[in-house]
């Protein structure tokens, strides 16, 4: 049944946390284990989390995936598992405007010969449109999983669910 996906966020995308998750956008390992224990509480530790990943080019620039690193973290915080199961293709979202980022469809896809959990919960670093939450969802429930909703550290005002997203019980 096509829904709201519910999103829990360990805190408003304003004030010392936009400093903290764009110097992990830049690279900034630092910042990793203290965004990864806000999180942590949020997550139940029969969860399976899996992470909304970037392109790998950025990964790449980076060196390393902000959401992947996020996911291995707050499960071991938690208690909970992780699946590394998406691929995202196509440019980064970064410099592009609301209508953009909602237009884009399409950018994760399943990587080769894995087993997508039956249950799991999204992890990324901040929710603002809500687009990349709904797309990566959207993948997983094509593939048979039912996406109980998504843990970010930041949400902007008025982000707590992604419209157009498959959702499951949590």
């Amino acid at each position: 049944m096509a829904g709201a996906l519910p999103v829990r966020a360990a805190c408003v995308y304003e004030g010392t946390i936009v400093g903290a998750i764009l110097g992990v956008k830049r690279g900034e390992r630092a910042y990793l284990e203290p965004l990864a224990a806000l999180i942590g509480p949020l997550i139940p530790a029969s969860a399976v989390l899996v992470p909304a990943v970037t392109v790998r080019r950025r990964a790449a620039e980076r060196g390393f995936d902000q959401a992947r690193e996020l996911a291995r973290r707050a499960a071991a915080l938690s208690g909970a598992s992780w699946a590394d199961v998406l691929v995202k293709h196509g440019r980064a979202q970064r410099g592009l405007g609301r209508a953009a980022r909602l237009a884009a469809r399409g950018r994760f896809r399943l990587r080769h010969g894995v087993t997508v959990p039956p249950r799991a919960l999204l992890v990324d670093d901040v929710v603002t449109t809500g687009a990349t939450l709904a797309d990566a969802a959207a993948v997983l429930a094509a593939a048979g999983c039912r996406v109980a909703g998504a843990v970010v550290v930041a949400a902007a005002r008025g982000e707590t669910s992604v419209a157009g997203a498959e959702s499951g019980d949590t």
